[in-house]
């Protein structure tokens, strides 16, 4: 049987683990609601990289437009002028620091420009076939191969002819290498890090950048794990880098480990907030799950005494609470139920057992009602001689030891004593409360008197007393059973004329000459189970109708 305790603990234990388990899904989904977050802004990114880019495009070909138009620039190209045209040059510089200023002449070769800080940059016609549209008078845009000094590589470019008196006689180009500066001042608008690839080779990444070598998907962000670190990728390709000969796929990311981290930290936070509460908790039930389950064993072990009749009280508590009650309705019990066991066992020296039950099950009224029993008088012949030979106290003990052996085989066989009458037994089996069997019951009881007076009557011929001889006269049928008397002094008992068929039928053993008799009736009832033998049919005192009765020899052969 699993204990108060336990079961508390369990209770406890259950109501825990729904917090716990919406304090994990509540965090996940603060974790889930983050990357999500992150995600759109990494989504976002494409978009915001192409506007950039052309914003900053749209500005070089603006200046580039203006200085193509200068009359300076343009008569310098005419005249192969470079201390006018380097002129120019620096001054485009200075408003576009990281970029490179290139200067050529109607042939293609560079009159003046404005080189990186690491040294020149390679481009000319021969090696940049792009720059022949520049001089089919076309505006040249997009990303073209380069040699930089650190190597070869490519350069968003912005070029546009420069025409006097509608000759081209030159071309001015404004260069962005992609490099990791290139990247880092767009990464500021863009808020991710980022690293371009082009042909499937790194071309260049942002400035500390974790992982550039990560590739996502070209649809939605993809959440990848770097070690111990976990990033939101996602890989775009831009429509002002791409070429018929290559594809560049710009790869924008965003270390999100921080993020992840702190709402885990979070729900480990919460998680020993909620497991110290809960582990407080149960500490503390578990505590008075066993102060109550001591309680409540000191109650269930006196109630188990008290079922095996012995009136055991619970320890008292002092809990101020419903176990004090508990305990202390409880103990009133108990003593309540001693008192009344001392009651009926008084009450029983006076009536019956189960006419004592009966009557304190409730008030009790003056009144009966109807039921079947069966009723045996027993009386002693010549019982007026025998009261003349004894002294009264002699004769009173003599008359209680033969009433203690005849009272035995009635109470054995769930008979009722109704009443002494002087020296006659009357018995009743079936009231107060009729049960099935009661008629063989009663003759089971009366045989068992006469066995029981047979080992009486030798007891008193060895002390020199005399001997008793007995008549019993049993009857089946309907009585009243109920309180007869004054409501101040009632006595329980039947009357009837079953009862004085009963009575009529003792009395009439002696006149038949056997000890027991039965009427038709009670025969009828018990005829397969009782060896009789028909008499002859009495009339008897007080009924018209004649009543066939039979002497009682014994028990049929496997009755017991």
């Amino acid at each position: 049987m699993v204990s108060v305790r336990w079961k508390l603990a369990a209770l406890v234990v259950a109501s825990s683990v729904p917090v716990l388990i919406a304090a994990v899904v509540n965090q996940r989904s603060a974790e889930q609601r983050i990357l999500d977050e992150s995600a759109q802004d990494i989504d976002a990114v494409g978009e915001r990289f192409d506007e950039v880019v052309e914003e900053y495009e749209k500005n070089a070909r603006l200046a580039l437009t203006f200085g193509a138009e200068s009359g300076g620039l343009q008569r310098s190209l005419a005249t192969r002028d470079p201390e006018r045209a380097k002129r120019f040059a620096d001054r485009l510089g200075m408003v576009y620091k990281h970029r490179v200023i290139l200067v050529a002449d109607a042939v293609g070769q560079i009159v003046a420009g404005v080189k990186t800080e690491r040294g020149p940059v390679a481009l000319t016609p021969a090696q940049s076939p792009e720059f022949r549209e520049l001089y089919a008078g076309k505006v040249l845009t997009g990303l073209v191969p380069v040699v930089l000094p650190e190597g070869p590589g490519y350069s968003m470019i912005n070029a546009t002819p420069v025409l006097l008196e509608g000759k081209q006689v030159g071309v001015v180009a404004l260069l962005s290498p992609i490099n990791a500066r290139y990247l880092a001042h767009l990464e500021k608008k863009i808020d991710a890090h980022l690293a371009l690839h082009v042909g499937g080779q790194l071309l260049a990444s942002t400035t500390g950048h974790a992982a550039p070598h990560l590739r996502g998907k070209q649809e939605g962000v993809t959440f990848v794990k770097e070690g111990q670190r976990l990033f939101a990728v996602r890989t775009f390709r831009p429509a002002g880098l791409q070429r018929p000969d290559l594809v560049a796929e710009l790869t924008a990311s965003r270390d999100v480990t921080n993020l992840r981290d702190k709402v885990r930290a979070d729900l480990a936070r919460h998680l020993w907030l909620i497991g110290g509460s809960c582990l407080a908790v149960l500490v503390l039930a578990l505590w008075f799950a066993g102060r109550m389950g001591r309680i409540i064993r000191g109650i269930a072990d006196a109630a188990g005494e008290v079922k095996e009749g012995r009136y055991v009280t619970a320890p008292a508590v002092r809990t101020g609470d419903e176990l004090q009650s508990l305990t202390q309705h409880f103990n009133e019990m108990v003593q309540g139920l001693k008192e009344r066991d001392r009651l009926k066992e008084t009450f029983g020296r006076y009536v019956t057992r189960q006419v004592a039950d009966h009557l304190m099950k409730a008030d009790q009224q003056l009144g009966g009602e109807l039921v079947p029993v069966t009723i045996l008088f027993s009386d002693i012949r010549s019982f007026t001689s025998i009261s003349e030979s004894m002294p009264p106290r002699e004769l009173l003990d003599f008359l209680n030891e033969y009433f203690s052996g005849m009272v035995e085989s009635v109470l054995t066989h769930n008979g009722v004593v109704d009443k002494f009458i002087g020296d006659a037994i009357m018995a009743v089996f079936g009231a107060p409360v009729p049960e099935e069997g009661d008629a063989l019951n009663a003759v089971r009881s009366a045989l068992d008197m006469r066995a029981r007076l047979e080992t009486i009557n030798v007891g008193f011929r060895q002390r020199g007393l005399p001997e008793i001889r007995t008549g019993i006269g049993l009857h089946t049928g309907q009585v009243v059973a109920g309180n007869m008397g004054h409501a101040q002094r009632m006595e329980y008992t039947v009357i009837g004329d079953a009862v004085n068929l009963a009575s009529r039928l003792e009395g009439m053993t002696k006149e038949l000459g056997c000890d027991v008799i039965l009427s038709e009736d009670l025969y009828q009832k018990v005829e397969a189970s009782v060896v009789a033998e028909p008499l002859r049919k009495i009339k008897v005192k007080g009924r018209e109708q004649e009543v066939l009765v039979y002497r009682l020899v014994r028990l049929a052969d496997g009755v017991g």
